[in-house]
């Protein structure tokens, strides 16, 4: 996500486990990839919104959250040209001060019902919706609001 964070920038997310964040195109949010599964018993996702960070299970890679910007929304068509412009709805979605890369081919995707496409802001170097899919919306964690630490890095990540 460099530039918009840094590699040792700590990020307050607001969890939607049971408060809505109403999350929409621009912002940065918090997930576990498509291929991690949940448990759809409510007391057991009351117990894992409490916990900081998933420390006990043994699927480490899968269960390791990732922060990226959300470009698409249920039903958007993303397209990504060679030149890494990306339009959403044909509408040029930009993001200030990032590169957004070059040697990239043509692709378009087609956001499905209920997940999000997410980008990087690093786009060339970031494992994102183009290699690891869409993400369903029960696996987003929270929206990211502010870095907070270090302190002289404290902003809005969303502005």
């Amino acid at each position: 996500m460099e530039p918009t964070l840094k590699v040792n920038d700590r990020v307050l997310v607001v969890k939607n486990t049971f408060l809505e964040t109403n999350i929409t195109t621009g912002d940065i949010v918090v997930f576990y990839g498509p291929q991690t599964e949940f448990d759809e018993n409510y007391y057991d996702q009351f117990l894992e919104s409490l916990q900081i960070w998933k420390l006990t299970n043994d699927q480490t890679y899968l269960n390791t959250a990732l922060i990226k910007r959300v470009v698409g929304i249920s039903g958007d068509e993303v397209v990504i040209n060679q030149t890494g412009e990306v339009f959403v709805n044909n509408i040029r979605f930009t993001v200030l001060n990032i590169d957004e890369g070059k040697y990239f081919k043509d692709q378009t995707y087609i956001v499905p019902d209920d997940e999000l496409f997410v980008l990087g802001d690093n786009r060339v170097n970031s494992q994102d919706s183009r290699y690891i899919g869409t993400i369903p919306y029960r696996n987003i964690v929270g929206k990211a609001f502010y870095v907070i630490f270090p302190f002289e890095n404290f902003t809005n990540v969303n502005d």
